[in-house]
């Protein structure tokens, strides 16, 4: 609060700059990843639009895990840009089985990405994310988390476990007021990307 409460530094300033590049530095971090953590002026909800519409073209096939209220935005937001959502949906308050995505990924091995939360915001229950992320590699398949609640809560190592695209917002664990978003790709996001 003592902080908000200082004069706004001008984005076009060199003092905006040296906290920009802090900034960056501080969310690969959190990200634990070598890649670009982009800062976007929207809610955590735009952040999953925006890996979305980047990723995927109308068509697509995509699975998504639905266990409460956020789960079920990512199908909202497939189905809006014309991707076929396949929806796994769990009971709220409980986990992913992987052997659930196992059976989704072997009836749909066109989907191009599996959609999902690392932990669902409605209900507090965590996913398998490790494992997701293994099963959507060995299937070619991307792997887009969803980590608004969980990213700065438990740990999300990206480039150890092989998170394709990690999103959070901030204000959930960074403390920071809602109205910016944050997103980072692997290189096989970036890669999917350019088509």
């Amino acid at each position: 609060l003592g902080a908000m409460s200082q004069p706004i530094i001008h984005h076009r300033t060199p003092a905006f700059m040296t906290v920009f590049e802090e900034v960056k530095a501080g969310l690969k971090y959190v990200f634990q990843t070598e890649q670009d953590v982009l800062l976007l002026t929207a809610t955590g909800t735009g952040a999953m639009d925006a890996a979305v519409s980047n990723l995927f073209k109308k068509g697509d096939e995509v699975i998504t895990v639905n266990g409460g209220k956020f789960g079920e935005r990512w199908t909202k937001i497939a189905q809006v840009y014309g991707l076929k959502p396949v929806e796994i949906k769990i009971e709220a308050g409980h986990s992913l089985d992987p052997a659930q995505l196992q059976k989704a990924i072997a009836q749909h091995p066109q989907a191009r990405g599996i959609l999902f939360q690392a932990s669902e915001t409605s209900t507090g229950a965590t996913m398998p994310t490790q494992e997701i992320c293994k099963q959507a590699r060995a299937a070619g398949m991307i792997s887009v988390c969803d980590a608004i609640t969980a990213c700065g809560v438990f740990d999300l190592p990206m480039d150890e476990w092989g998170i394709d695209v990690l999103i959070t917002g901030a204000q959930k664990a960074l403390m920071i007021p809602p109205g910016l978003a944050m997103i980072a790709l692997s290189e096989r996001a970036w890669k999917m990307n350019e088509t």
